[in-house]
């Protein structure tokens, strides 16, 4: 799943594109993805309409038209695409844009997990509300997180720092990226984790996102850029998807266990 620094890296590839741009074309393949697509609210609201700014708020892109916002989320595999036409060049292409002069962006997304939303001028949507702070928008205090945490009487700090209401835009990757890091064991209760730990796991958080941002994020199996170009940052990863490799720092095998549902990597002897 494309998490914040693949986000982000769409976001600044957007921008050059479509930023002050009128959307002269827009065509959609199917009526739902995660939820039905408001097809008649999103060509009433877009068509014609010039883009005033794109943000990000968490994992989700807003894209600003002077009557509200398209709201994208790429989901599990979804992607945005620049092609040279109207014309779905790839399967599972659910939505084709066309921007002034010849900009043209398709939405493809195989396990259509996405979502492509409406979100009137003034005011939010249920999709954004309760999302924790950025990490890169933000400051976020150790202290404040602590508080946070010690109400979690059962939370792991992995399933933590996943939580949106947390902390908003991180994924499985980064998790388990920052809390090597850290030097933090995945299963420690998030309540036990101290004002010292809180404080190095957010610095670590923020730098490891940046740098995976200036890489382009990372690309495993479905996040392109708009051009085409892969996230480089998969080569920095030192624990995540490298179960039985050698620990970076002692050599000791990396485990794989699951938490939530989810694959955790870590190394029991650094990770403590």
């Amino acid at each position: 799943m494309p998490e914040l620094p693949e986000v982000e890296t769409l976001k600044r590839a957007l921008t050059p594109l479509v930023l002050n741009k009128r959307l002269l074309k827009l065509r959609f393949l199917r009526k739902d993805l995660r939820f039905s697509i408001p097809l008649s609210k999103l060509r009433e609201g877009l068509l014609n309409q010039t883009v005033s700014k794109i943000t990000r708020k968490g994992k989700y892109i807003l894209m600003h038209v002077p009557d509200g916002a398209l709201l994208i989320h790429l989901g599990m595999s979804g992607r945005v695409i620049q092609t040279s036409s109207m014309k779905p060049m790839k399967k599972h292409t659910h939505a084709v844009f066309k921007f002034e002069p010849d900009v043209y962006l398709h939405y493809v997304d195989p396990r259509r997990f996405g979502c492509l939303l409406w979100v009137p001028k003034g005011q939010t949507h249920p999709l954004l509300e309760g999302l924790g702070p950025d990490p890169l928008g933000e400051e976020i205090a150790a202290t404040e997180m602590k508080l946070v945490a010690k109400k979690c009487s059962k939370a792991s700090i992995k399933s933590f720092l996943m939580n949106a209401k947390r902390i908003s835009g991180v994924g499985n990757i980064y998790a388990c990226e920052v809390l090597f890091a850290a030097r933090v064991s995945p299963k420690k209760p998030a309540r036990k984790i101290n004002s010292v730990q809180w404080g190095l796991i957010l610095s670590t958080l923020r730098d490891i996102l940046q740098k995976s941002i200036v890489a382009g994020g990372t690309t495993l199996r479905d996040f392109y850029n708009t051009d085409g170009s892969q996230g480089y940052y998969k080569l920095s990863l030192t624990v995540y998807d490298r179960e039985n490799k050698p620990c970076p720092v002692c050599t000791e095998p990396i485990k794989r266990i699951v938490q939530s549902a989810r694959s955790t990597f870590y190394c029991k002897v650094c990770q403590k």
